[in-house]
């Protein structure tokens, strides 16, 4: 199976990044990985959580927010036409269950499908948006983390937008899915938990009032109470 780039997106909260670092270092050996940490203008530590990762890994950082759609827009135009096979991407407040790349890649390989994403935890994702099937259920869309051939991103012209927002970043999805006619899947057996999910229903979520201002700043509705 080919070389994987991962990114991990960065936008303060660090005691959530210090979290998602961890569980990524003892999750697996990653001999054929390599990540890329993106500290999007956090000036809250979060850049040495990064720079000390246990990871092979090369981390970036801007002086200021540049937004989540264009941070991964520089991340396509890093690997697009590289030796990376695959792409796939774990948000900053996501904790990654053991062995879960080579059981997604051993999926995207094995299965005739593009882009997959993980189920999440609490949300149940991939049984809200997947119809049946196993061990892939197929979906028209997928979620905000995801694994896909990189051959997804290769002759796709994305548009840098501000204001900064989440919703931005997903029509990035969209429109590779539009363009590239992508068969799209959810794995319910690789199951991923959203320590920071807008419900607050995580039993490890830390209801602050840093992160409702977060939540505000990237369009991220919430439904808890700091």
């Amino acid at each position: 199976m080919g070389k994987t780039a991962v990114i991990v997106p960065c936008f303060k909260r660090p005691e959530y990044t210090k979290l998602c670092i961890e569980y990524l270092e003892k999750a697996q050996a990653y001999p054929n990985a390599h990540f890329f940490l993106f500290d999007d203008g956090s000036q809250d530590g979060t850049y040495e959580i990064l720079n000390n990762a246990k990871l092979p890994k090369t981390v970036y950082r801007t002086d200021e927010s540049v937004g989540l759609r264009n941070v991964l827009i520089n991340f396509f135009n890093l690997v697009k036409y590289t030796k990376y096979e695959n792409l796939a991407k774990i948000d900053n407040d996501c904790l990654v269950p053991v062995n879960w790349l080579d059981d997604m890649e051993y999926l995207l390989y094995s299965q005739p499908f593009d882009i997959l994403s993980p189920n999440v935890l609490p949300s149940n994702a991939a049984f809200i948006y997947g119809q049946d099937g196993i061990p892939i259920r197929p979906s028209l869309s997928v979620g905000g983390l995801w694994f896909m051939k990189s051959t997804m991103v290769n002759g796709v012209d994305f548009e840098a937008f501000t204001p900064n927002g989440i919703n931005r970043a997903f029509n990035l999805l969209k429109q590779i899915i539009a363009e590239k006619e992508a068969v799209c899947g959810w794995v319910p057996d690789v199951t991923v938990q959203d320590i920071g999910h807008w419900s607050g229903g995580h039993p490890l979520h830390i209801k602050s009032k840093d992160h409702e201002e977060y939540s505000a700043y990237v369009g991220r509705p919430i439904s808890w109470t700091a």
